[in-house]
């Protein structure tokens, strides 16, 4: 399966990533695949990120991008301006305003607009802080993303950005074993996953990383749990970008297989 089926896009979205683990590599998937439908797709951020290494990239103003992006073609990256030495990366460049990205996606420059929401500092798993995600109103859907890597991990820093934030959530201490119940329960928070998305998104929570059978077993207990948490999510996608995984996982499913127990 294709991701764009999986996340149920149609010919116009506007889908932010929020999370850890995978955006990056999502958001070019599906740059990927909207090419390949004959779709125009943008691919940018309302923070920051490394120019992706497959797209052209424009820089513009925000009172500049229209006339900016009709003399390109897509697909592109746009962005604001390059980030003054950047940390951990050789380039980065900094997104626009949430006002500004609503425009982007309303001006029908764009079939699918994609849109980093925040940053993880290359960690595997994470909560958002208290300024973060900065997800647009006009977003259609919103994937809030983890890696499965996590899980059996210790909740510490080197594994996953504002641990102390996940802690919070699910009642971990710093220290303890991640576990699938807790990366769930991230995913579908109200102060996790489900942060600043717009009331009329479609939520559609993907864990990552998923190489081996077991991964994929531990990814379907991850998502097993944050569907049971919200009423809000009623499916949840499987990737692994290095062995060609995409599942979706739906609460259907899910409770034709209790019943079949």
């Amino acid at each position: 399966m294709h991701l764009a089926a999986a996340l149920g896009l149609g010919s116009s979205a506007a889908v932010a990533f929020v999370g850890a683990g995978g955006k990056k590599t999502a958001m070019g998937q599906l740059t990927v695949e909207g090419a390949d439908k004959g779709y125009d797709v943008g691919y940018t951020t309302t923070t920051a990120m490394p120019p992706p290494p497959d797209l052209p990239l424009t820089l513009t103003g925000p009172d500049e991008w229209r006339a900016d992006l009709k003399a390109h073609d897509p697909p592109l990256a746009v962005a604001r301006e390059d980030v003054a030495d950047p940390a951990r990366v050789d380039r980065k460049v900094r997104g626009f305003e949430a006002s500004v990205v609503e425009q982007l996606s309303s001006a029908g420059l764009f079939d699918w607009l994609l849109i980093k929401a925040d940053g993880a500092r290359k960690r595997e798993f994470k909560a958002p802080g208290d300024r973060e995600p900065v997800v647009p109103n006009t977003a259609s859907h919103v994937v809030p993303v983890a890696s499965v890597a996590a899980v059996g991990e210790p909740l510490t820093t080197a594994v996953v950005h504002r641990p102390e934030r996940v802690a919070d959530i699910t009642g971990l201490k710093m220290g303890d074993t991640i576990t699938p119940e807790a990366v769930g329960t991230v995913l579908t928070h109200p102060d996790g996953g489900l942060r600043n998305a717009p009331a009329k998104a479609s939520v559609i929570p993907l864990v990552n990383k998923a190489d081996t059978e077991t991964q994929e077993r531990i990814a379907t207990d991850v998502l097993t749990h944050a569907l049971s948490q919200t009423a809000r999510c009623s499916l949840g996608v499987i990737t692994s970008f290095a062995s060609n995984v995409c599942e979706v996982v739906s609460t259907a499913d899910l409770q034709a297989e209790e019943n079949d127990d």
